[in-house]
């Protein structure tokens, strides 16, 4: 009814203030994975800890390459996303650090925003993943999961506006009339 009409607008701008904050998180993390300029100790603090991240990953990437029949390609497909051989797990780092920065920039388009919500929510899910597997404390990366859940499920955000976008405009009903009439 009319307090629903009300509510949308309203869950909309929560929802673009959430982006706008969301996105500003993933910027300030993305780019700490990729650069020291930001702030040298955090960068160093997050390469020291991916060395302790890739080898959890290892594994799980190495079963789905097989999975997939791609056995031959996982060596040089995993210099390219985890490690370049070094074990300092940085290539990882920084393609998490590309892929935050990418998806914080995705959240502030109506076009992209469902979708780097989505790319997101997933890599959220894995950082929990890997801070589970190794005892190590994980309530940044819940709280990141929570509040993207949130924007996915707002009314007015990710997922109502891509049904909006999908949807033709309403033409009037017929009154059974011709023009002439």
């Amino acid at each position: 009814g009319e307090s629903a009409r009300r509510r949308t607008p309203t869950m909309g701008r929560v929802n673009t203030i959430l982006g706008m904050v969301l996105s500003f998180a993933f910027i300030m993390a993305g780019s700490q994975k990729i650069t020291p300029t930001i702030n040298p100790e955090v960068h160093e603090y997050l390469a020291t800890n991916a060395k302790s991240w890739g080898p959890v990953w290892v594994p799980l990437f190495r079963k789905a390459m097989t999975t997939l029949g791609l056995d031959e390609q996982t060596g040089a497909v995993e210099k390219l996303l985890l490690d370049d051989g070094s074990k300092t797990y940085g290539v990882m780092l920084t393609n998490i650090g590309y892929l935050e920065c990418v998806c914080a920039a995705m959240l502030l388009s109506s076009l992209f925003s469902g979708i780097a919500t989505i790319l997101l929510i997933c890599t959220m899910g894995g950082a929990i993943y890997t801070h589970l597997q190794l005892d190590q404390p994980f309530v940044p990366a819940a709280a990141l999961l929570t509040l993207l859940v949130i924007k996915l499920i707002l009314p007015g955000g990710d997922a109502s506006s891509a049904e909006k976008g999908g949807a033709k405009p309403k033409k009037k009903p017929s009154t059974g009339r011709s023009k002439k009439d």
